[in-house]
């Protein structure tokens, strides 16, 4: 994973190029949470991009990192295969708790 400077400086120069909304997405941003987190932060503080959006599948968002990054995230888009934890088990996408997660966050 780059270095959050490192990281900036490639968003810097992507704004500056024309970029104007951003998606992190691909695995799940969330295993990086202080660095995602900080990458949201800088995108909408210090770029001014007009949209930050998340695809994550839901399963490591928190109610603190919601709090304090919330307020910069335009879309938060969360992926789930099924609402049958049963199926989701058996497709190897969840391990009993996907969909109360689910319900969680979008309460």
């Amino acid at each position: 994973m780059e270095q959050p400077d490192q990281a900036k400086k490639g968003l810097r120069l992507l704004k500056e190029a024309g970029m104007r909304k951003i998606n992190f997405a691909g695995g799940e941003p969330f295993l990086y949470g202080k660095f995602l987190g900080e990458m949201i932060d800088f995108c909408k503080q210090d770029l001014r991009l007009e949209s930050v959006s998340i695809v994550n599948n839901g399963s490591l968002v928190k109610e603190n990192f919601m709090k304090k990054h919330g307020s910069n995230i335009d879309i938060l888009a969360v992926s789930c295969d099924s609402f049958d934890e049963a199926t989701n088990i058996e497709i190897g996408r969840g391990s009993g708790n996907q969909v109360p997660q689910l319900y969680r966050i979008g309460s």
